[in-house]
């Protein structure tokens, strides 16, 4: 079956960079991040998904992958 038969489609985040915080005056060093989650997204029904804010929380296909 299609994604649009369904009324959802696979969405899938990927990063690949740098990242470092700061706490107090204190900053870490640079360390890698790679992220990779599919998630399905509906099109028709806009209740599928869970309001936060101005966004909406899906539901992930998959076990959400991150290294640090």
């Amino acid at each position: 079956m299609s994604d649009q038969v369904l009324g959802t489609g696979l969405l899938n985040i990927k990063v690949d960079g740098r990242v470092r915080w700061k706490v107090g005056s204190f900053i870490s060093g640079r360390y890698h991040l790679y992220v990779n989650c599919p998630a399905y997204i509906s099109f028709g029904n806009t209740n599928s998904g869970i309001s936060v804010g101005p966004a909406v929380k899906y539901q992930l296909a998959q076990i959400c992958h991150v290294d640090v």
